[in-house]
């Protein structure tokens, strides 16, 4: 095989194409793929908190903590995720939110009403034992319990059909925030499910979906998949107006619809808010709830320490 991989290849094309092959090298090569894959994403991990200067852990878990302000008016239905890290749940109990419920038996209780964390393509700390286990240090030395990359998912193994499945419940919602997620050409299986859930939704009521992102990325998801109808941070309501003030230099909050086309597009393709776009939406959040109700005390002070440490 003389193919060349690099930094722009796609790995979960290459692996789907090789395991589709009738040649058992090629198959093998694809195992190896999964393999080096798992073990670069485990290592990227262990620098992400050095290149964002703060834990990810951090982020989520102020985000998390704005549902446990009482006049925000927002219950926290669920969380889905694609990727296989630990930083949800963690985020998740450093807000408060315990005991997280996984969607199927894990070596755990299920707790009635408690959060459901549903992370479609498995965890690395999930063990592929009969029933399925829980690694607390996110490290076994057993396999792992996950979808390996590919363009074709394979979920109809227990538990991802239970988790596919439950994931249509949590989409019953009235707000879904896709934060950093870009639905590619590998997502279709998860572009389908948003799709169908958002639809079967505009029966009952419409459910406004916000892309916690640059405003370049959902500018492409509108164009991609225009019957999602996603939001840009620019046009979200409470915020969307202070965030176009300070992209426009003067701070002065206007109305995105509001400005000319050739303006639009020229805050779209800024860059001068980035490079992290949920970091920007987060702090807004913060600034909004403090302005308009004068606290963003909760029980647990994560989003009142983040907002300190921004300001």
């Amino acid at each position: 095989m003389n193919a060349v991989i690099d930094d722009n290849t796609d790995f979960e094309h290459i692996i789907t194409f090789l395991d589709d092959s009738p040649s058992a090298l090629y198959q093998h090569f694809a195992a190896e793929l999964r393999s080096t894959f798992e073990h670069v994403l485990r290592e990227r991990l262990e620098t992400i908190e050095v290149e964002l200067k703060r834990k990810p852990v951090e982020l989520y878990a102020a985000a998390f903590d704005v549902h446990n302000l009482p006049y925000v008016g927002e219950q926290l239905a669920g969380v889905l995720t694609t990727n296989y890290d630990l930083y949800i749940e963690v985020a998740l109990e450093k807000a408060g939110f315990i005991p997280i419920d996984f969607g199927f038996q894990l070596g755990t209780d299920q707790v009635p009403g408690a959060v459901q964390l549903l992370k479609l393509h498995g965890s690395f700390n999930w063990k592929a034992t009969s029933p399925p286990t829980l690694v607390e240090d996110g490290v076994t030395d057993q396999a792992t319990l996950w979808i390996p990359p590919g363009i074709e998912k394979a979920k109809a193994a227990y538990p991802f059909g239970v988790l596919w499945d439950l994931a249509r419940e949590v989409l019953d919602c009235d707000v879904l925030r896709i934060v950093g997620c870009r639905l590619d050409g590998n997502d279709w299986d998860l572009i389908s499910l948003l799709f169908n859930a958002l639809h079967a939704k505009t029966e009952a009521g419409s459910c406004m979906v916000e892309i916690v992102d640059s405003p370049l990325q959902a500018q492409k998801l509108k164009l991609r998949f225009p019957y999602l109808d996603p939001r840009s941070i620019f046009e979200l309501d409470n915020i969307g107006e202070h965030i176009v003030g300070e992209a426009m230099k003067d701070g002065a909050p206007r109305k995105f619809l509001d400005l000319s086309e050739r303006q639009q597009q020229d805050l779209i393709d800024s860059e001068d808010l980035g490079p992290n776009w949920f970091d920007v939406w987060l702090r807004h959040q913060a600034e909004w709830c403090f302005r308009e109700h004068g606290s963003v005390e909760t029980p647990t002070g994560t989003l009142a320490a983040f907002l300190e440490e921004v300001t």
